[in-house]
C-alpha cells in the first residue's frame, strides 16, 4: 500500500532550500508554454510508467497522461551543529548531503485561479468576487459552501491556505466539467469565461494575479520508505489500492518469475533475496537497524532486491524500478507526504506591460497612476503585479521614464 503521512509544508520548503534546489525550465512544463518558474529548473524527467499513478489531486487519482514525475541530484557540504546523547557534548562538523528528490507534478487543467488584492477589505472583496462568479457559474456561492464529497458538483470555489505563502486571498475555481464524459462539456465555452471572469474582476479592481485554465499546478515530494533506502527494494508481500481506488487489498508475487526476468532483461543487476541476518546486504538496500546492529524489514523477515552496478545513475536506477512496475505490477515502498505539496503557477493574465492599475487595459489612467507613484504620493498605491506591469523601459526601477514610455504606448494604441 502507498503510505501517506503528514509533514509541515515548511519542512519541504527548509529542505529544498538547504538543498539548493535548481529550478525547471519552461519548456519542461509542456502544459504551460511560456511559463517561467524557480522550482523545477535543470530537472530530469522519468518515466515512472504509472507508479506513481496512486499521487491524486482534486480527489481523482492521476494517469500517466496527466502527471510527469522528476528529479535532480544535489550534493553539498554543510556545517551541522551535533550534541552527542551519551557526553552531552555539542560539536559543530561538516557533514556531507547527497541525494536524488523526486517529484510528482500534475497540471490542474480544471483550475482557475484568483488573488484578490491585499489593500482591500477581504471579506468586502470575496463578496464582490462571488457576485461576478455568480454570472458565470450560477449557484457557486452555494456550491462552495458544501463540503460534502457525496454531493455532486461541477464547479466550487475554495480559498487556498495550505502550501501558499504571503497569499491570503488566493481562491482556486474548480470547473469539474472536464470530468464529465461528452467533448462538448470538456471545452465548452470555458475560454469565454475565463476572459469574462478576468475582465469583470479587474475592472472592479480586486485582482492583483489571474492565472487561467491550466496555468497552476502541484509538485510534491515523494519519498522511499527507509531514507537510503533502493528504488528497486521489495516486501514479498504488498498492500495496494484495487482499479478504482475503493480498497486495499493484500497482492502476492511470484518472485522465482521476477528474479528469471531481471537475469534476462538486466544481467549486469543482481537479484537477491535478503534476510534479517544479511547484515551486509540490509545496509546496502538501506534496511538496517545500527541499534540492533541486523536487517530492519517491519513485520516481514524477508525482502527482495534488484541490485544495479555500483555506478549506476538514479534515472537509469529508477527505470528499472519502472520496468518492474509495468511488468508485474511491484513498487519500492514510495510515501507521499500529503501537506506538503506546493502550487506553482504559470502565466499571470495581469502580466502586461504598462497596464499599472491591472485593469486589463493600457491608457491614460495607468500613465496618472504611475507619474503619481513616482512623485511619491501616498494614495500611489501598486501591487507587485503592476509594479511589474510599470517596468516598461526593464531596467528593474520604476522612473518617470517608464511614466513617458507608456504615453508613447498609449499614443501608438490611438
Amino acid at each position: 500500500m502507498k503510505k501517506a503521512w503528514k509533514r509541515l509544508t515548511a519542512l519541504l520548503l527548509a529542505a529544498c532550500a538547504a538543498a539548493s534546489v535548481p529550478a525547471v525550465s519552461a519548456s519542461a512544463l509542456w502544459w504551460w508554454g511560456n511559463a517561467a518558474n524557480d522550482e523545477f529548473r535543470d530537472m530530469q524527467q522519468l518515466d515512472d510508467k504509472g507508479m506513481f499513478k496512486w499521487v491524486g489531486y482534486g480527489g481523482i487519482p492521476g494517469t500517466p497522461r496527466d502527471y510527469q514525475v522528476y528529479t535532480y541530484h544535489y550534493s553539498f557540504d554543510r556545517e551541522e551543529t551535533v550534541t552527542y546523547a551519551d557526553t552531552g557534548e555539542t560539536k559543530t562538523e561538516m557533514h556531507h548531503f547527497e541525494g536524488n528528490p523526486v517529484y510528482v507534478v500534475k497540471p490542474r487543467e480544471n483550475i482557475l485561479r484568483i488573488v484578490l488584492r491585499k489593500e482591500l477589505d477581504h471579506d468586502e472583496a470575496e463578496q464582490k468576487m462571488f457576485e461576478i462568479l455568480e454570472k458565470y457559474y450560477p449557484g457557486i456561492t452555494e456550491f462552495s459552501r458544501i463540503t460534502s464529497p457525496e454531493t455532486p458538483r461541477q464547479y466550487s470555489v475554495h480559498q487556498v491556505t495550505e502550501g501558499v505563502t504571503d497569499l491570503t486571498s488566493c481562491y482556486d475555481l474548480y470547473d469539474r466539467s472536464e470530468f464529465y464524459p461528452t467533448e462538448e462539456a470538456k471545452t465548452a465555452g470555458r475560454p469565454e469565461i475565463s476572459a469574462g471572469i478576468l475582465h469583470d474582476l479587474a475592472e472592479a479592481g480586486l485582482i492583483s494575479e489571474f492565472y487561467t485554465w491550466g496555468q497552476t499546478a502541484n509538485y510534491q515530494q515523494v519519498t522511499l520508505n527507509s531514507r537510503n533506502a533502493s528504488p528497486t527494494v521489495y516486501y514479498p508481500t504488498a498492500q495496494k489500492w484495487n482499479n478504482d481506488y475503493t480498497k486495499v487489498e493484500t497482492v502476492s508475487y511470484d518472485w522465482t518469475e521476477i528474479e528469471a526476468w531481471v537475469k534476462e532483461h538486466y544481467p549486469e543487476c543482481e537479484f537477491v533475496r535478503v534476510t534479517l541476518e544479511d547484515t551486509e546486504l540490509a545496509k546496502k538496500i538501506g534496511y538496517y537497524n545500527s541499534e540492533q546492529q541486523k536487517g530492519y524489514f517491519g513485520n516481514y523477515d524477508e525482502m527482495y532486491a534488484v541490485i544495479p552496478p555500483d555506478e549506476i545513475t538514479f534515472p537509469v536506477h529508477f527505470a528499472i524500478a519502472a520496468d518492474l512496475y509495468k511488468q508485474f505490477g511491484i513498487a519500492a515502498e514510495w510515501l507521499c507526504p500529503e501537506s506538503a505539496s506546493q502550487p506553482i503557477t504559470g502565466q499571470n493574465a495581469l502580466a502586461a506591460a504598462g497596464d499599472v492599475n491591472l485593469d486589463c487595459a493600457v491608457d491614460v489612467s495607468d500613465a496618472v497612476l504611475l507619474a503619481r507613484y513616482c512623485a511619491e504620493d501616498a494614495k500611489a498605491e501598486l501591487t507587485a503585479s503592476g509594479k511589474q506591469n510599470a517596468d516598461v523601459t526593464g531596467d528593474g526601477e520604476i522612473t518617470q521614464e517608464d511614466v513617458t514610455e507608456i504615453l508613447k504606448m498609449i499614443a501608438k494604441i490611438k
